[in-house]
């Protein structure tokens, strides 16, 4: 769900390093902005994009700054051919390559050449799948909220984050929160704390 309407899940991260101006964060944005695929035989993209509409490219100055927080996404499109139709349509090519030129064995160097071939030429007809992780960045607080869910969608948040704006991005853990509410507790205090146990006891 987008941040802007219904229920979601929200992951919480802090962000490490100097807040940008906004002209640099726009820079950042622009730099690494999300770009479509072309030829050849990438299977996954990522990049920057608007909050409100994924093809908004790079995201708009004018709806990027929402008072004190910055509202972007983030695109990642991933395409993939089948293995069995790749399989079946690198077969027939085998098939007519070894009775076009007469051959009883096509080499492994001739066959993965021919396998990237195939592979271009049906990706270039599969549209891509994308998902769209929204963020509200709170640049007074540090904070970022985000709707990547997956390992893998935090992976690739945390590294294109680095690239585009030198922040480092760290998972507000409990001990990090509780760090930030009660910083005048030292950190060897809050890790010896136990967790409250609520069971009830039997009479």
């Amino acid at each position: 769900m987008s941040l802007t309407q219904g229920g979601l899940s929200l992951r919480r991260f802090l962000v490490m390093g100097p807040m940008p101006s906004e002209e640099d964060l726009i820079a950042g944005l622009k730099q690494d902005m999300f770009r479509p695929f072309e030829d050849g035989v990438e299977e996954e993209r990522i990049g920057w994009c608007d909050w409100r509409n994924p093809l908004i490219l790079p995201p708009d100055a004018d709806w990027l700054s929402q008072d004190r927080f910055a509202l972007f996404a983030l695109r990642m499109d991933t395409r993939r051919v089948p293995n069995a139709l790749l399989k079946a349509h690198v077969d027939l090519r085998l098939r007519a390559l070894m009775q076009e030129k007469d051959l009883a064995f096509v080499g492994k160097e001739a066959r993965i050449s021919l396998l990237d071939e195939v592979k271009a030429e049906l990706l270039r007809k599969v549209l891509p799948t994308p998902k769209i992780v929204e963020l509200a960045w709170d640049l007074k607080g540090g904070l970022l909220w985000t709707t990547a869910g997956s390992s893998k969608a935090q992976g690739a948040l945390q590294s294109l984050f680095i690239k585009s704006f030198g922040c480092e991005l760290q998972p507000l853990a409990p001990l990090l929160l509780a760090g930030r509410i009660a910083p005048e507790l030292p950190t060897e205090a809050l890790m010896a704390l136990d967790p409250l146990d609520l069971a009830l006891e039997e009479a």
